[in-house]
């Protein structure tokens, strides 16, 4: 059998880096950053890269994005840009010369008002800018083509730069005499090596189109995220300042910043069914990520 050919975009950001890592031992690989495809750039040049570094691609892969949250309520354009014509160039890009199209959205596509975990049928209903133009991607993405995908993912975490949310609440109990978290949004922490491995038995698959959410199994709050990381790193060894954390709520922490939503637990209900496989509880890869990548950082050797 032939290998297939993948291309990244955003090959260097914490989930490009997971998906090159599950593709590599089995497909041709091609990684796009930001030097070689800027998604700030005009339509014909983005166009000109990809006929450059992906018209061979069996599947393109759209891991880059802007997911800074208050820069995009402060411009909206930028946000437009990034976030919905650029991916409506490589859509259309790839729709054209027949090669399949996988792009990652977000769980704030939602209002956060729900009290149980939210389907790929639950109508959308953004709160800030961000989250409107993530819903806009989902739709150029799938209007492109009925072959192309659309991946809801949440509150992801794992090895790269900037640093993530474990590697903060650590470093701020190590450092710190007290530590306050959120403890009023409810989520599900989701490893970027355990999205890009379940997405690897449906990435050549056309009949798995649409909409897709994709997390870890089960749900916290970011007080809660924030201390198991604490109580890992202190199995560890780790000696922290402040081994509890404590209550903040959101809207002393936000304010008047771009609003976010208070629960927004995926079901995986749906991948379940296609594959047959359920992901872990987000403890479990939390755990290894925190002993592989986090506490060594803090431990004297």
């Amino acid at each position: 059998m032939s290998r297939k050919k993948v291309a990244i975009i955003g090959s260097n950001g914490r989930l490009g880096r997971s998906l090159q890592e599950v593709c590599q031992p089995d497909h041709d690989l091609v990684g796009l950053t930001r030097y070689d495809l800027d998604l700030a750039w005009s339509d014909s040049a983005i166009r000109e890269a990809l006929d450059k570094f992906a018209a061979e691609s069996d599947v393109v892969l759209l891991s880059a994005g802007h997911t800074n949250v208050d820069v995009c309520e402060a411009d909206p354009e930028e946000a437009e840009q990034l976030n919905v014509t650029s991916v409506r160039s490589i859509a259309q890009w790839c729709a054209q010369r027949e090669i399949r199209f996988i792009n990652f959205s977000s769980d704030y596509v939602f209002d956060g008002e729900k009290d149980r975990p939210y389907t790929e049928d639950d109508p959308v209903s953004p709160l800030s800018v961000y989250g409107q133009s993530k819903v806009d991607g989902e739709e150029v993405t799938l209007e492109a083509s009925d072959r192309n995908l659309a991946v809801r993912l949440t509150w992801l975490y794992g090895p790269g730069k900037p640093l993530a949310t474990p590697d903060w609440a650590v470093r701020m109990a190590v450092e710190n005499d007290h530590l306050n978290v959120v403890s009023d949004r409810i989520g599900s922490p989701s490893y970027t090596g355990d999205m890009a491995e379940a997405l690897l038995p449906l990435m050549f698959d056309d009949s798995a189109n649409g909409i897709l959410h994709l997390c870890n199994a089960g749900s916290c709050s970011w007080q809660e995220w924030a201390q198991f990381c604490v109580d890992c790193a202190i199995e560890c060894g780790v000696e922290v300042k402040t081994p509890e954390v404590g209550p903040l709520y959101m809207d002393d922490l936000f304010g008047d910043r771009a609003t976010r939503p208070r629960y927004t637990v995926l079901s995986t209900a749906k991948y379940e069914a296609m594959t047959g496989r359920a992901l872990p509880d987000w403890r479990v890869p939390l755990r290894h990520y925190v002993e592989a990548f986090v506490a060594p950082r803090f431990l004297r050797i």
